[in-house]
């Protein structure tokens, strides 16, 4: 499977747990998956304006920051936030916040996109 498949495909499938933890008061576990979107769009970005992807976070912000300030202000923002959710409590208006952020991210990168 090409490499811009499998990141729609994780882009698709993290959406849709993070949209359900969301819902079901989770949000922990919202945070981590929509920071995980928030990353395959990222990727997906990067593969359409570079062909390639950044190794680990910090060279997919680097890149970022080069290519897509945008989504690079985004990411770098709501790192923080992803870190935490392995190890403090994460409350509704964070993972609000993170949730309206990655759909702003979402416009910027498909927002064109017909599906």
């Amino acid at each position: 499977m090409p490499e811009k498949d499998i990141i729609e495909k994780n882009l698709k499938e993290y959406l849709e747990m993070a949209e359900y933890a969301f819902k079901n008061r989770k949000f922990n576990t919202a945070v981590t998956l929509y920071y995980k979107t928030l990353v395959e769009l990222c990727d997906l970005e990067l593969v359409r304006k570079l062909n390639k992807i950044g190794a680990n976070h910090s060279e997919r912000f680097e890149l970022l920051r080069k290519t897509s300030p945008l989504l690079y202000n985004i990411a770098s923002k709501l790192f923080r936030f992803y870190r935490d959710s392995y190890s403090k409590e994460i409350s509704e208006t964070t993972a609000s916040l993170v949730k309206t952020e990655v759909e702003n991210a979402k416009r910027i990168v498909l927002g064109s996109k017909k599906n």
